[in-house]
């Protein structure tokens, strides 16, 4: 009987943990519902006033040294020379360059 009375002992026990253990388990604290926020209504913000572009100085026209437009025309030789083989009269290609670099210019 002393073998009955402690199991019965280990019996209460384990079952009084497992009636501790189940009540803990089905104890849940209240979780306060989550409410969205209301969405604000969005409001189109009107644009900013748009500063006036800068005005250029005349003097914005860069005006071309000599010798920046003797290089100008030396470039442009030396592409429409090359444009035919190299074949040909140096000075006639000089002549076009001049030609080409003083329109481009004067349409500044």
């Amino acid at each position: 009987m002393a073998t009955t009375s402690s199991t019965t002992k280990k019996t209460t026990s384990s079952s009084a943990a497992k009636t501790t253990a189940s009540a803990k388990a089905t104890v849940k604290k209240p979780v306060a519902a989550k409410v969205a926020a209301p969405k604000k209504d969005v409001v189109a913000k009107p644009a900013a006033p748009k500063k006036p572009a800068a005005k250029r100085a005349t003097a914005a026209k860069s005006t071309i040294t000599p010798e920046q437009r003797y290089c100008m025309v030396a470039e442009a030789a030396y592409f429409h020379a090359e444009r035919h083989g190299f074949l040909g009269d140096p000075v006639q290609d000089w002549i076009a360059a001049e030609a080409q670099i003083a329109a481009l210019l004067s349409k500044k």
